[in-house]
């Protein structure tokens, strides 16, 4: 369901520092014509209305939900080491010129993530691709296929995001996340994780985009309190305790995915449930408080 846009106010420069020096603020438009052929006049009729997107279905289990939640987690741990990759590859020449006017996002295409630099156009797909950096190896330029529209939708709801404010005053750094689903584009908000002593969850928040990037589909209606944290293992394990009743936000899981770098067990526990997760399984298993 689409839900109302409030306005918000916060601070981007963390965002704008790390993308600034290559992102174009471009805007696009393009009219579409529609030829009928018919041997007499045609009856008169209602306009036809455009099709909504297909309203995903919402889980409603606690695995479902931490599941789904926990691969969002992931997929922006995986765009931030690839949008991080792929401006340290620019910045030191790997890439060789780049134009300013081109733009940047990352994206999965298939079993990699990759940097893709591109123009907007007028027409479809909507950019026109020139230049891909794969994560693969120590990272690679390559010239392999890729979804042009599902760039082109990333890249555009990425500018939507850069430019939207957040959902709470504060002086914290944001960073947007595109992360494309079927049908739409998910843009989240999320703290910037910074170092282990001081990380940050919580603030999170969401803005559906139109497959295309162009249209908003829902805001987020509320956010949770920011707070800071350190990640500071006791022994083998390091517990991540959740403002949640439920499900843990998706800041806190992506810090939780984070620690798994620095001990072998990560404990985050809500007020419901305890989950548990390990290096050697690499899946998650929930015990009823």
């Amino acid at each position: 369901p689409h839900v109302k846009y409030f306005p918000l106010r916060a601070t981007r420069r963390g965002a704008w520092m790390l993308l600034g020096s290559i992102l174009s603020v471009a805007t696009a438009t393009s009219s579409v014509a529609q030829d009928v052929h018919s041997k007499g006049p045609p009856p008169m009729r209602a306009p036809k209305l455009p099709p909504l997107p297909k309203t995903p279905r919402i889980p409603d289990t606690f695995e479902e939900l931490f599941a789904y939640r926990d691969t969002r987690a992931q997929a922006a741990l995986d765009y931030l080491r690839c949008m991080q990759s792929t401006i340290t590859a620019l910045r030191t020449g790997g890439l060789g010129r780049v134009p300013t006017a081109w733009s940047i996002t990352c994206l999965q295409q298939g079993n990699e993530w990759r940097g893709v630099f591109g123009e907007f156009i007028d027409t479809p797909p909507g950019m026109h691709v020139h230049l891909q950096y794969a994560m693969r190896g120590n990272g690679a330029v390559v010239t392999d296929p890729v979804d042009t529209a599902r760039v082109n939708g990333t890249a555009r709801a990425l500018l939507r995001g850069l430019s939207a404010p957040l959902a709470h005053s504060t002086s914290y750094e944001f960073v947007p996340i595109p992360l494309p689903q079927a049908g739409y584009v998910e843009v989240w908000f999320i703290p910037l994780p910074g170092n282990p002593a001081r990380v940050l969850v919580g603030g999170d928040s969401l803005i559906q985009m139109s497959r295309d990037g162009v249209r908003e589909l829902g805001h987020s209606r509320t956010t949770p309190p920011v707070r800071m944290m350190a990640i500071e293992p006791a022994g083998p394990s390091y517990t991540l305790q959740s403002t949640e009743e439920r499900v843990p936000l998706l800041s806190e899981l992506v810090i939780a995915r984070m620690a798994l770098g620095l001990v072998p067990e990560v404990h985050v526990r809500t007020y419901q449930y305890d989950s548990v997760i390990t290096r050697t399984s690499d899946a998650w298993t929930h015990t009823r408080r």
